[in-house]
């Protein structure tokens, strides 16, 4: 039976540990035998204890402190295949295979590389650099959508061969939106509160929205304290509602009518797929995967970057739209269900 390693920096509420710890939980037992590794253990949002999965601690709290663990974990294990997902983790991957042999080392790459860079800090930008040497290590590098394939060759030159788009995937939920009547126009935003998530043009957006709308941002981060500060600036304490992070959050987005993505820089937002899943329409700037997701009209629409009118022109027309929300949860467990995904990550092992 082959072992295959999933590698991730916690276990806390974000895109890259949801797709690693879903996909560890589905991959087919009887053909592999599946690690989950987490360097920071502290404070999960994903429950540790999974059927048929081996969960190892590393207890690291820096990536760059895990090297040794992870060098006489491989060692010893002599793992099949490798997955690695952020930029950090990949590149020390690449450096312990250069002392032991990994088979296949695969590389999660979650967004266009020269979009998010300004966001990535200074030890972002050195990686950044390395990225060509890092991918003579790599077997296959996994692109959430075709703008982070391309962004891959074309400023790092990555072979095609080396590249291939799996999406992330979506569980199958008995939820649906909920058809309470409810006075106002509900809205929501799931997202880590951080400057490339937009959250500031959408406080301005939600400003020239009418008075019967709400809005609640799910979510914790660096710039908490800066959107509660600019929310009182706009007069919106009593319509915004900063709620931290939720738990069940398929179940919380179907009891509102709208899901709005204001990023600057995706890779493939899980929240979208997330949103669909229960049949709830979501309004979102263009960002990378977002086009292969939103069918215009059907489950939602993409705006322009910096659009801001439109945004919230589309976001009222979604509010008083009738849409069809079995039709848009059956579309997007069709497109994106978890058993298509980890048969695409499957094949990548044989």
């Amino acid at each position: 039976m082959k072992k295959i390693f999933f590698l991730v920096s916690s276990l806390r509420a974000g895109g890259s540990e949801r797709v690693y710890w879903l996909l560890s939980q589905y991959l087919d037992k009887s053909k592999y035998q599946v690690t989950l590794i987490v360097l920071d253990s502290r404070s999960p949002f994903f429950s540790p204890v999974l059927e048929g999965v081996r969960v190892i601690k590393l207890n690291s709290i820096r990536v760059s402190l895990s090297f040794f663990k992870i060098l006489n974990l491989v060692r010893s294990e002599k793992p099949h295949a490798v997955f690695t997902t952020g930029n950090h983790i990949t590149a020390l991957l690449s450096l312990v295979s250069l002392f032991c042999k990994i088979p296949i080392l695969v590389a999660r790459e979650a967004s266009v590389l020269e979009i998010i860079l300004p966001y990535s800090g200074f030890k972002g930008r050195i990686i950044d650099f390395f990225v060509p040497s890092i991918y003579k290590r790599i077997k296959f590098g996994i692109c959430q959508s075709e703008e982070v394939k391309r962004s891959l060759i074309r400023n790092y030159h990555i072979p095609d061969d080396k590249l291939v788009v799996i999406p992330n995937p979506v569980l199958s939920t008995p939820i649906i939106r909920s058809r309470h009547y409810r006075a106002g126009k509900r809205l929501i935003v799931v997202a880590r509160l951080a400057k490339e998530k937009g959250l500031f043009r959408l406080l301005e957006i939600f400003s020239n929205l009418p008075s019967e709308y709400t809005l609640t941002i799910a979510g914790e981060g660096p710039v908490k304290l800066e959107l509660q500060e600019k929310l009182v600036s706009l007069g919106l304490e009593n319509r915004v509602k900063l709620a931290g992070v939720v738990q069940d959050v398929t179940k919380v987005i179907s009891e509102y009518d709208l899901m709005l993505l204001t990023s600057f820089a995706e890779g493939f937002p899980n929240v979208v797929i997330e949103s669909l899943s229960v049949g709830v329409p979501v309004v979102s700037f263009h960002v990378s995967g977002v086009p292969s997701i939103i069918k215009p009209g059907f489950n939602g629409y993409i705006i322009d970057q910096d659009d801001l009118q439109s945004f919230r022109e589309h976001t009222v027309k979604a509010c008083n739209t009738s849409w069809d929300s079995q039709a848009i949860k059956d579309d997007v467990v069709n497109r994106f269900g978890i058993s298509k995904i980890t048969a695409s990550y499957e094949s990548l092992l044989h």
